[in-house]
């Protein structure tokens, strides 16, 4: 999963910020929606969040601050905020201009025009239509000592432009162990290359991307 490689602190920018700043104000934390720069009062909000969940308050969203966020930041609108024992405020509502649904997963889950396919074997991925139309993809799988994991999975939120190794486009699965992003490394594509998530070129994974929303399948096999 992506949020094991990806460290944000002070000085870092971009969606990833601005999706740490929406996930912690969902939960309660006074932070500011709609910026996607580091300042103190994120660093203060992500501090006090590692404390409240048993964290090394440090400030610095690292892999397990990103791990435990994600659990508990649901895109559907469910809130899940910090046990009052632990010392967090939870609000009871969303911070001022919150909708409920994550900036970067544009629509609600309803009946999906679409469906998606892979082929661990082939590394392909097959984007099917409700009118019997498909699209063929090249993608990378997972390494053997790290191997896509095989099974049914739901497109769980869609991010334009995640920062990082992933490409211009990351399209989060659920459950997790699974995601489908770009890449800017072209020549590890059709090849067993990934740490278990599924890798395309940008230009294919932008294809899909604006075809999907949270809920589209994807069933993953041989």
């Amino acid at each position: 999963m992506w949020h094991y490689r990806l460290t944000a602190r002070p000085g870092s920018r971009g969606p990833a910020v601005a999706d740490l700043r929406w996930r912690l104000a969902r939960l309660g934390y006074p932070v500011s929606c709609g910026s996607a720069t580091w300042d103190r009062e994120l660093e203060e909000a992500v501090a006090a969040f590692q404390a409240a969940w048993g964290l090394k308050p440090d400030g610095i969203a690292g892999p397990a601050t990103w791990q435990r966020l994600y659990a508990l930041s649901d895109p559907s609108g469910k809130q899940h905020p910090a046990p009052a024992e632990q010392g967090a405020t939870p609000a009871p509502a969303l911070l001022a201009g919150g909708t409920g649904v994550s900036p970067w997963s544009p629509g609600d889950e309803r009946d999906q025009a679409v469906s998606l396919q892979v082929s661990l074997e082939r590394r392909v991925l097959i984007l099917h239509t409700r009118g019997g139309k498909t699209a063929v993809f090249p993608v990378a799988v997972g390494r053997p000592e790290s191997p896509t994991p095989a099974g049914s999975f739901a497109v769980a939120e869609l991010i334009a432009f995640p920062g990082g190794p992933f490409g211009t486009r990351w399209i989060r699965l659920k459950p997790d162990g699974c995601s489908l992003h770009g890449t800017w490394e072209p020549w590890s594509v059709r090849r067993a290359s990934t740490p278990g998530c599924l890798r395309m070129y940008n230009k294919d994974v932008e294809f899909v991307f604006h075809r999907v929303v949270p809920g589209t399948r994807l069933f993953i096999g041989p």
